[in-house]
C-alpha cells in the first residue's frame, strides 16, 4: 500500500500547543518521516540516497500554510502527479541562475509531441507552485520572512535543516527540535490509529502463516524470506524479523526440532508500523521452555489491563517485574515499553525542559512492551509482543493478542 501525498498525519493544534509551550515560532525538518508527517510526501530524493534538499517548514500560526521545499525536478517527477494535502504548499528550487529565481529547468516532453495526461497535469503543478527559487536557502529565507520570522527561535531536526536556517537567517536562533517533534508524534490522529490497525493485521498474519510454516522452510533465511513476501502480499512493506535472537539477515541457521523459538516481525504501512512477537514451538518443547513461556503470557495478561493514562515507562517495567515476583518467578523479562507509529521506536528522550524523561502515557498513544525472555539457551528463545492503545480510562489491543503460543 502506498504512501498517501494528499493527507498529512500532523495534528496541527498540538503541534501549535507544544511549539509555543516549548519556544519555538517554526520548525525546518529535513528528515524523511518528519517531512512525511508534515506534508504527507515522503521526500522522492530520499528514496534515492540523497539528504538535505528537500524540508517541511510547520509554523506556529496554525493559519499558515506548511511549506514543502524540494527540487522543481523531483517535484515535477513525484509530488506533482498527485494532489498536495490540504494547508500544504510547495516551493520549488530550480537552481542558480544570477540573483533571480530560475525558470523550470526541465520537462521531459518532447517539442511537438501532444501533451499525455500525466504530463499535462505535471506541468500545470510545477508551473503552478511558482515563484521559484534559485537556492534551497533562498526558499527557506523566503518561507520564514513570510511568517514574519526573522531572528526568532527556530527548531531544526538534523544538521542539514540547521545550516539552511543559519545560511538563510543568520540571526536566527536554531534550536535542536528534534524531541519536539517526537513529542507532537506521540498522540496519533484516528486516521494514524486506524492505519496502525492495519499494518498491525497484515502484519501479523503474515508472522502467523510464516511461523505455521517455520518447520519446513527450515531455515532462518528461508523464514525471513517468506515473512518479507506475506507482508509485501498483504499490502505492508518489509522492515524485519527477529528469529531466534537473531536479528541481522547475513546470518542463517537450521530450526532445530524440540526448540522453541522467538519470532519478532516488523512491517509498515503508508509508513506506520506493526510490531508483534510470539514464540513458536518446533516439536516437542523441554517442560521448563514451556513453563518460562507460559508464565510470561500469564504476566502479560495481567499487566496489560494496568496501562492507562498517567503511568511512566519506569512504572510499567515495575509493574511487570512485581507480577513475576508475586508467581514466584525468578525468569528474566525486561517488560520494556517503547511507543511505535512512523518508526518501530520514536519516544522522545527528553522532555520539553531538556531534562531527561520518565515517559508517561496519555491518550492516543500506541505503545509496544517488549517482554522477551532474557536468555537463549539449549531450550531456545521465547518473546511476547503485542500494540496497545492508550484509551481516555486505559488501554486496548489494536489488534488480537491470543495464540501467545504457535505450534510449528
Amino acid at each position: 500500500m502506498p504512501v498517501n501525498p494528499d493527507v498529512t498525519g500532523i495534528d496541527r493544534s498540538r503541534a501549535s500547543f507544544l511549539m509555543r509551550k516549548a519556544g519555538f515560532d517554526a520548525l525546518v525538518l529535513e528528515q524523511a518521516n518528519n517531512v512525511y508527517y508534515a506534508t504527507g510526501i515522503l521526500p522522492a530524493m530520499t528514496r534515492l540516497g540523497f539528504d538535505g534538499d528537500s524540508f517541511a517548514i510547520i509554523p506556529r500560526d496554525q493559519a499558515a500554510p506548511i511549506q514543502f521545499i524540494t527540487p522543481q525536478f523531483a517535484y515535477y517527477f513525484s509530488s506533482a502527479d498527485v494532489d498536495m494535502a490540504p494547508g500544504v504548499q510547495a516551493m520549488l528550487v530550480t537552481g542558480p541562475q544570477g540573483d533571480n529565481a530560475a525558470d523550470p529547468f526541465f520537462f521531459a516532453h518532447p517539442a511537438g509531441e501532444p501533451l499525455t495526461a500525466k504530463e499535462q497535469n505535471r506541468q500545470n503543478e510545477t508551473k503552478a507552485a511558482a515563484p521559484y527559487f534559485q537556492s534551497t536557502h533562498n526558499a527557506v529565507k523566503s518561507a520564514l520572512e513570510a511568517l514574519k520570522i526573522t531572528s526568532d527561535n527556530i527548531g531544526y531536526d538534523t544538521m542539514y535543516a540547521r545550516n539552511v536556517i543559519e545560511r538563510a537567517l543568520p540571526a536566527a536562533k536554531a534550536r535542536d527540535a528534534v524531541d519536539l517533534v517526537k513529542h507532537i508524534r506521540l498522540i496519533k490522529t484516528a486516521r494514524e490509529i486506524t492505519l496502525m490497525k492495519e499494518a498491525s493485521q497484515a502484519n501479523i498474519a503474515a508472522a502467523l502463516k510464516t511461523a505455521s510454516s517455520m518447520r519446513s522452510l527450515g531455515s532462518l533465511r528461508n523464514i525471513r524470506n517468506h515473512f518479507n513476501a506475506e507482508v509485501s502480499r498483504l499490502g505492508n512493506r518489509p522492515g524485519f524479523l527477529v528469529i531466534n535472537g537473531s536479528i541481522d539477515e547475513a546470518y542463517d541457521e537450521d530450526i532445530v526440532e524440540g526448540t522453541t523459538v522467538l519470532i519478532d516481525g516488523v512491517s509498515s504501512r503508508a509508513g506506520y508500523h506493526g510490531d508483534y512477537g510470539r514464540t513458536v514451538f518446533v516439536g516437542e518443547p523441554s517442560q521448563r521452555m514451556v513453563h518460562k513461556v507460559k508464565t510470561i503470557g500469564l504476566a502479560w495478561d495481567e499487566l496489560r489491563p494496568r496501562l492507562k493514562p498517567g503511568m511512566r515507562f519506569s512504572e510499567i517495567r515495575a509493574n511487570g517485574q512485581a507480577i513475576l515476583r508475586k508467581m514466584g518467578s525468578d525468569i528474566h523479562v525486561p517488560f520494556n515499553p517503547h511507543t511505535v507509529g512512523l518508526a518501530h521506536t520514536e519516544q522522545p528522550i527528553h522532555g520539553l525542559d531538556g531534562a531527561l524523561l520518565d515517559l508517561q502515557l496519555q491518550p492516543g498513544m500506541i505503545i509496544s512492551v517488549d517482554c522477551p525472555l532474557m536468555e537463549n539457551g539449549s531450550g531456545g528463545t521465547a518473546h511476547l509482543e503485542d500494540l496497545v492503545l492508550i484509551t481516555e480510562d486505559g488501554s486496548e489491543p489494536i489488534h488480537d493478542v491470543g495464540n501467545q503460543i504457535i505450534i510449528a
